[in-house]
């Protein structure tokens, strides 16, 4: 039996950068054409919390599952929802790429 080590949770996390039930706005391009045309722009709720990989990802820098009315569910990064302050985005978009080069981010160095 393979076991997937993702964590789907459906209820608020501490330190993730939206809540449950929060409505959030995808961004209404995207550079890179990883979301759905269809969702560009579009308002949806946060329903969920995808962490791939939980041992870097958690609680900080999950996927974001929204639901957008008569289009569906899909999963989106932080910095492709309108969500947060500019520099809180960063900030993750930071951690993220700390994390694929394998260094650690000032705040990860803190006890």
């Amino acid at each position: 039996m393979i076991q997937d080590p993702s964590l789907i949770i459906c209820h608020d996390v501490d330190g993730a950068p939206v809540r449950i039930g929060e409505t959030v706005k995808v961004v209404t391009r995207s550079e890179d054409g990883t979301i759905g045309q269809r969702f560009l722009g579009k308002t949806g709720v946060v329903v969920g919390f995808v962490f791939d990989d939980p041992a870097t990802q958690y609680p900080d820098d999950p996927l974001i599952q929204v639901l957008v009315e008569d289009l569906g569910e899909d999963l989106f990064f932080p910095e492709e929802l309108e969500l947060a302050p500019e520099w809180a985005r960063n900030r993750i978009a930071q951690h993220r790429q700390a994390v694929r080069t394998g260094t650690r981010s000032d705040a990860e160095r803190l006890p």
